[in-house]
């Protein structure tokens, strides 16, 4: 579980920030942040698509520079995101190692987060034969589930909110379920703070 949330003064709730969603590889997530932003209105923020637009492909960036190039380039990309209130509506999907890096990872204990948790039922579907994910290459389905296993726990231990996005599970599902959770965090006191006498 994340860290508290710093309240606003005389709220008690947690404060508007971006959601930031992470979860493994080829999980959805990408897909579940721009369902967020179509049906519920939420600003739609994805850090690999700034990271394309503003540097070229991503497997580009790795075979030319190589992957501490990419984290780097990737952790300040994320750091901008949560700095810009113009993004504090934001559905926020990151890549699935963003969290490892260890400036990424701190950041996020501040943020609310929501894991889309899959399985390798799920998800070697749609990665088998993959040639654009270069951490997934010789082979895709054995580097995803080391990677997955290796990933895990920091996935775990940073959400806040954890969704089921295994087997066939609609996404307008997972969705739905998302937007209640936010809107009850956002909306409920933190019981935690002192109550002034």
């Amino acid at each position: 579980m994340n860290a508290q949330f710093p309240a606003p003064a005389g709220t008690g709730a947690v404060p508007q920030r971006p959601v930031v969603l992470i979860g493994p590889m080829a999980a959805g997530k990408s897909f579940l942040a721009l369902h967020m932003a179509k049906f519920y209105g939420y600003d739609f923020v994805d850090a690999d698509q700034l990271i394309v637009s503003r540097h070229g492909v991503i497997a580009e960036i790795f075979a030319r520079h190589g992957e501490k190039y990419f984290r780097d380039l990737e952790a300040d990309t994320i750091a901008e995101v949560l700095r810009d209130p113009d993004h504090a509506d934001a559905i926020f999907a990151v890549g699935g190692g963003a969290p490892m890096t260890p400036s990424v990872r701190e950041a996020l204990r501040h943020e609310l987060v929501a894991y889309l948790e899959v399985d390798a039922a799920t998800v070697l579907p749609r990665i088998r034969g993959s040639r654009s994910r270069p951490m997934l290459r010789p082979d895709p389905e054995q580097r995803w589930r080391e990677l997955y296993e290796a990933r895990r726990g920091c996935y775990e231990e940073l959400a806040d909110i954890v969704l089921d996005g295994t087997g066939d599970r609609p996404v307008a599902e997972i969705a739905a379920e998302l937007h209640e959770r936010i809107t009850r965090l956002r909306t409920t006191p933190d019981t935690t703070q002192e109550v002034p006498s």
